[in-house]
């Protein structure tokens, strides 16, 4: 296996021909397109983290921490019912 990527190696080949060229074509975009995905996933979970310290101020605000507990330990039992 080459040191590099076989999509920045095929272009150098030796009369390499369109279809090879083409591939590596569609692999480097979709190399792009998973960059830009995993910079989406970034991008969202700091907004999740910001919209999840925003709400739990609110909740803050409105709540006793009692209250909180209690509905937290309500929402435990949910989810371990069949």
């Amino acid at each position: 296996m080459p040191s590099n990527p076989i999509e920045k190696v095929a272009p150098y080949l030796y009369e390499v021909g369109d279809p090879i060229l083409s591939i590596a074509a569609r692999v480097e975009a979709k190399v792009d397109a998973l960059k830009q995905a995993e910079a989406e996933v970034v991008r969202c979970r700091r907004a999740l983290k910001e919209s999840r310290r925003l709400l739990l101020a609110c909740v803050k605000h409105s709540y006793v921490d009692s209250e909180i507990e209690t509905a937290d330990a309500m929402c435990n039992r949910q989810k371990y019912r069949p």
